[in-house]
């Protein structure tokens, strides 16, 4: 399987690092590993972050569902990608330069091999999910216990709020995951090795977030004492920074409870101390000039626009003079204008995969929205991927 390292091009974004503290490495050596009801029936990978599915059978459901992934973007993609192209090139169409996706799918017609392509893309995003979603719930009390176990303990801190008035846009069953972010209690076990078979990495030791974390932008004077990471799902980001500062105050919030009490169960079996709150990234509650760096993946290609607006407009309040907000993204359509085949897969994404504001978030300009919000511009950030990501950063005047 080809690993994420060499999917997103993490190698050559190594000698872009400017760390101000030498990286420090947590395997399980370092995790305290002290959870009263830790569930681990079948031990840890190599390295110890991650844990190994609760049954061979699930795990191998999930293998075949990334093998299946894999062909049907490989193989059964470029056999897809020459006829796409021939279609279009028969009526005189530039396939590098897509047309409006009206237009686009209008010309395709009810080719069989282009909507059989995302059929399969679908179908494993079933596989993967019914899997995840059975094998986790068949121990479902079990897992509970191991979260509840973990909220009274630190180093780090979880807060949960109950009565937080969730937005529409993170209601939606994101990537088609079944109860949502929000909706299921498992749903950070159940998203956690869902992405990884998404990124064709099914035994990722959460290295793109430790790559990603090596590349965050520092202020120019130096000082990395206080970071946030907005809508941290299960926290890989920041477990990652404490890893990189480990004398640095480290908060990650999101809107899903789910999310973070997986994310803080993972940070007390590594013994990281880092802080989740359950806030609005919009309404954050921090006070003003609070951090050094502000971070956001892939958070704004699912929030409408207004939002998105909104949330800028708080990282700018929150965010201390001379600060960095390093947001990592897709490329909007203004950065890269689409083929034909990427204008299609996202056409899928947008409507087959529930990314309901993705193509809204495409649409936008988003260097000139973080102007409108105040923030000082860079459109040559560090990035892992040059061709995949947006490679923005912005700055808040001194």
């Amino acid at each position: 399987m080809l690993d994420r390292r060499t999917l997103l091009n993490t190698s050559a974004a190594a000698t872009a690092v400017s760390a101000v503290s030498a990286p420090h490495k947590v395997t399980s050596k370092d995790a305290l590993n002290n959870l009263q009801h830790d569930i681990e029936p079948r031990g840890s990978l190599p390295e110890g972050r991650v844990e190994k599915l609760p049954e061979l059978d699930m795990e191998s459901r999930l293998d075949f569902a990334q093998a299946f992934r894999k062909w049907s973007l490989r193989d059964f993609g470029r056999n897809n990608l020459k006829q796409l192209y021939g279609i279009l090139e028969d009526q005189n169409i530039d396939p590098t330069n897509s047309p409006p996706i009206e237009k686009l799918l209008e010309i395709i017609g009810d080719d069989p091999n282009i909507y059989t392509a995302m059929r399969c893309k679908t179908t494993v995003q079933q596989i993967m999910w019914k899997n995840l979603v059975d094998g986790f719930h068949a121990h479902k009390d079990l897992y509970l216990a191991e979260l509840a176990s973990a909220e009274g303990q630190g180093p780090g801190t979880l807060e949960l709020n109950p009565t937080l008035n969730i937005p529409e846009y993170a209601k939606h069953e994101i990537h088609i995951q079944p109860g949502g972010y929000i909706g299921d209690p498992l749903g950070g076990y159940v998203y956690h090795y869902g992405v990884n078979v998404f990124t064709l990495d099914l035994n990722s030791e959460d290295i793109f977030h430790r790559s990603l974390a090596d590349i965050v932008p520092v202020p120019e004077d130096g000082k990395m004492n206080s970071f946030l990471d907005l809508g941290t799902g299960i926290a890989q980001l920041p477990l990652a920074m404490k890893e990189r500062f480990p004398n640095a105050d480290i908060w990650g919030i999101d809107t899903a409870a789910p999310m973070l009490r997986y994310g803080h169960m993972r940070a007390v079996e590594l013994g990281l101390d880092i802080n989740l709150c359950q806030r609005l990234a919009e309404d954050t509650q921090f006070e003003s000039n609070s951090f050094d760096v502000i971070t956001a993946y892939i958070l704004f290609h699912e929030v409408p626009t207004e939002d998105t607006r909104k949330i800028l407009s708080e990282v700018k309040r929150i965010l201390r003079p001379g600060g960095v907000f390093f947001p990592v993204d897709f490329k909007t359509y203004d950065q890269r204008p689409p083929s034909a085949n990427s204008r299609l897969n996202q056409w899928w994404d947008h409507v087959y995969n529930n990314e309901v504001w993705t193509e809204e978030y495409r649409d936008s300009n988003f260097s000139e929205l973080m102007r409108e919000a105040g923030l000082i511009v860079n459109e040559n950030a560090p990035t892992l991927s040059k061709n995949f990501w947006n490679s923005l950063m912005a700055t808040k005047k001194a």
